[in-house]
């Protein structure tokens, strides 16, 4: 299973922003969360590579206060991948929440504690 996502959480969202469309070339388009946070479209529709999204670390409790980038790897089913976490060492640091309109994600961590995302493809969530 390959990355499809990657989130940013940043001190400074405005200044990031600016930062990553400067020097990047990155676009952001401001996606319906109950909080700040943008998609971000990180290079043109024939270049290789994941887009991502950016927000603000009061708004990550995961990352500590601390800037944080994590990767989200799409998954059939959501319910089964967390169990094979568990079974295998690993932890489940958020639960199952549904993106509206996108699918059911959870966050994860391997047994050392490095975080990933888990999505599960349901436009249907709510």
């Amino acid at each position: 299973m390959k990355p499809t996502y990657f989130d940013l959480s940043v001190r400074d969202l405005g200044r990031a922003r600016a930062f990553f469309e400067n020097v990047l070339r990155w676009r952001f388009e401001k996606f319906p969360m109950p909080y700040e946070y943008y998609r971000i479209t990180a290079g043109g529709d024939g270049e290789p590579g994941i887009d991502g999204g950016i927000g603000s670390v009061g708004d990550a409790p995961l990352s500590g206060g601390k800037p944080l980038t994590l990767i989200t790897v799409p998954v059939e089913n959501v319910d089964a991948v967390i169990a094979l976490v568990e079974a295998n060492g690993g932890s489940v640091v958020e639960p199952k929440i549904p993106v509206p309109g996108i699918g059911w994600y959870a966050t994860c961590a391997e047994p050392g504690g490095l975080l990933f995302g888990i999505i599960q493809a349901d436009p249907d969530a709510r």
